[in-house]
């Protein structure tokens, strides 16, 4: 019966993520849980559908998005945008996204359980479960989540002999984050690995590798004006720039290695694997698909530590390959062609049928309660916060006096803004952060009309600021709605 009603069955839990992610994730939206980023990835497209094509005004080096990474998977996001130009259809559309990678992964789990589909149904709810997958969901706005399900795609393409979908998957991909190249040549490596022709494999490797070099040190540096990829400054611990990167990792390797034994790595490494019951690591040559996320994340330097953890969005294109070799690692151990299988001489007796479906529903029953505890002990848990505060008094107090303060400021004003107000106030052509940061120049205030403060913000630094600015003679105080401040400029910056 539930063989037979298992793709109902993946519809249902595909419908039931979309509801409970999207929820929360309006919820984080409305109760001022976003940050300026969110920003970034919906002004250029506000921007374009008012003729300034890509053009954003939250770095100082450069006013087009792709002069910051090169994500052209904007012109895909565009059409839908315009039907409701708002950031809840940005959080509908990567729902969506995130939710129907589950479908390549129950593809790839029935055709390697052969036709089996009650482990391919509990392979997908796993991921659907996967607390790492889900924050990064919850987690603003990721285009990486787009690529994830690009790259399962893939890789069943890859299995299938679907030529021309497994590259337009790829494409698909690669448009996203310049990262995701890296992960597509790491695909290329596993077809080398395991034998694939070369269009599966080779050529991935070229084409990856190929364009994260344009993408890195050619396109995006010219478009900014000759100003360096900015995504380097996060691995500064090991150069200023990418030669002295590269150099400090060829001559001093074991500088490198003993920098990256700290606990923080470590329990990044854990988090990742421990709801897959560590399984992922009995498939080395699949797990070499999520090596360069990975790594990239763990080479980050220590002022940039959050890339890892579980809670925010660099992890989500290690998430393919972490689950392709954990389908693999059941599929072995139930077939008894991984060595570990050796060790379970009775299950072996059984006949292949019984092995192939009760086998790896069992394992997979254990990875769900994994995912379970792992979804049940997180903090923060985004879930557990949006039920918890629904009904937050305080909440919905700066929400009303932020909805006061925006009145205050006309639309199209440029306008520099708080960090967690950023993501509500309207959309507009010029917006930047308030006061700034190491991404976020804070000379760029020079270039605002009116400042949108906090005066709860950052420990009472931010009400010092919002004073100093209002005592200088450039600005006057519109108003102070509950904890923010509105600032208007009366005179022009020195």
């Amino acid at each position: 019966m539930i063989e037979r009603g298992a793709p109902y069955i993946l519809a249902g839990a595909i419908v039931l993520y979309v509801a409970v992610i999207l929820t929360v994730s309006v919820w984080q939206l409305h109760a001022l849980r976003f940050g300026f980023d969110p920003v970034i990835y919906e002004q250029p497209l506000w921007n374009t559908l008012h003729g300034h094509i890509m053009e954003q005004s939250g770095f100082a080096y450069t006013k087009s998005e792709l002069g910051h990474d090169l994500i052209l998977f904007h012109f895909i996001w565009l059409p839908f945008y315009a039907i409701r130009p708002a950031m809840t259809t940005l959080l509908l559309l990567q729902t969506l996204a995130a939710a129907a990678g589950a479908i390549p992964i129950y593809l790839i789990g029935r055709d390697l359980l052969k036709g089996h589909r009650l482990p391919a149904l509990l392979f997908a709810l796993l991921y659907l479960s996967y607390v790492p997958l889900q924050n990064v969901n919850l987690y603003e706005i990721s285009p990486r989540l787009f690529a994830t399900t690009f790259l399962l795609f893939a890789y069943w393409c890859m299995t299938r002999n679907y030529t021309i979908l497994f590259w337009v998957m790829l494409v698909l991909a690669i448009t996203n984050r310049n990262d995701t190249a890296l992960v597509i040549a790491a695909l290329g490596l596993h077809g080398v690995l395991t034998h694939r022709r070369w269009v599966y494999s080779w050529l991935p490797i070229i084409f990856g590798l190929g364009y994260w070099v344009l993408a890195i040190f050619i396109i995006v540096p010219a478009i900014a004006g000759g100003t360096q990829y900015g995504y380097l400054q996060n691995y500064d611990w090991l150069g200023g720039n990418a030669l002295e990167i590269a150099r400090t990792m060829v001559t001093h390797p074991w500088f490198v290695f003993h920098n990256l034994l700290t606990p923080d790595r470590g329990r990044y490494l854990v988090s990742l694997l421990y709801p897959l019951a560590f399984l992922p690591l009995l498939q080395p040559r699949a797990l070499v698909i999520a090596a360069p996320t990975i790594l990239l994340n763990l080479l980050s330097g220590p002022d940039y530590a959050y890339q890892r953890d579980i809670y925010h969005q660099y992890s989500s294109l290690a998430v393919p390959g972490l689950f392709i070799a954990t389908i693999l690692a059941v599929t072995s151990i139930t077939n008894g062609t991984h060595p570990f299988a050796r060790m379970l001489p009775r299950v072996r007796a059984l006949p292949m049928d019984r092995l192939l479906g009760v086998v790896p529903s069992a394992l997979i029953g254990i990875l769900l309660l994994l995912s379970t505890i792992q979804q049940a002990t997180i903090n923060p848990n985004h879930i557990g916060q949006a039920i918890h505060n629904r009904h937050n008094a305080r909440i919905a107090n700066r929400v009303a006096a932020l909805n006061a303060a925006i009145t205050l400021i006309p639309n199209d004003a440029p306008l520099s803004v708080t960090n967690l107000a950023s993501a509500r106030v309207p959309m507009r052509r010029y917006i930047y952060l308030f006061p700034g940061d190491r991404y976020y120049d804070p000379a760029l205030i020079n270039r605002a009309e009116y400042v949108l403060g906090d005066r709860a913000q950052s420990h009472g630094t931010e009400a010092a600021l919002l004073d100093r600015l209002a005592a200088n003679g450039q600005w006057e105080v519109l108003g102070r709605p509950g904890d923010f401040e509105v600032l208007h400029r009366i005179a022009a910056a020195p």
